[in-house]
């Protein structure tokens, strides 16, 4: 009902946040490019350069022809911090525009449902797991799991359908489907991972 996977392996070991593929937190401008031309060698021509001229980081923007467990292609943005000039943070972003059909909001919850699915198995800090809900009309957040050292993951769907259960007071263990939320417009599955939740390296505006 609300993208979590239904079957996923348990492991021994606590999560770690490092970054997404081959591209680790702490790496250089050139280092990802290099990384780019190595594993993503066809997107060079889709390759942007920008700095935010609010945050002042400053951000490779790249499109993926194809990339899984995503449907269709893919933007993936590296952002670098504005006083490190270090790899921060990582957004992969798989969008469907126009109207989405409900064969194609499927999809991009069946993608969630496999990424959420390498993270709920492993071990994580004490309340700083977040699976299954609801953050506005259509905007769901599938998982965020933040580490031990701040790092932080999180896995949102943004226009897709799903379902909501309406529970009667007292009876906590008493659930029956009530809505079911069927967004129409685009669609999007959203994939962040970012060095330190709590303290970005990044410049926030004084007033």
């Amino acid at each position: 009902m609300t993208g979590q996977p239904q079957t996923y392996s348990l492991h021994a070991g606590a999560y770690t946040v490092r970054g997404y593929g081959n591209a680790h937190f702490g790496m250089s401008v050139d280092e990802v490019k290099g990384l780019i031309t190595q594993d993503y060698p066809h997107t060079l021509g889709s390759l942007k350069d920008e700095i935010d001229p609010v945050q002042k980081t400053r951000v490779l923007t790249m499109v993926a022809p194809e990339l899984a467990p995503g449907p269709g292609p893919a933007t993936i943005s590296y952002v670098f911090g504005a006083a490190s000039k270090k790899l921060i943070a990582v957004n992969v972003y798989w969008l469907v525009t126009g109207m989405a059909t409900q064969a194609q909001q499927t999809q991009l919850t069946q993608a969630a449902q496999l990424l959420a699915a390498d993270l709920v198995g492993y071990r994580w800090p004490i309340f700083s797991v977040a699976r299954g809900h609801v953050l506005a009309p259509g905007v769901l957040l599938v998982f965020f799991g933040k580490d031990a050292a701040g790092g932080g993951i999180e896995i949102r769907l943004n226009g897709v359908s799903y379902t909501l259960e309406a529970r009667q007071p007292g009876l906590a263990s008493v659930a029956t489907p009530e809505t079911v939320v069927s967004p129409r417009g685009s669609a999007q599955l959203r994939f962040s991972m970012v060095a330190n939740v709590d303290k970005p390296d990044m410049e926030v505006l004084s007033h």
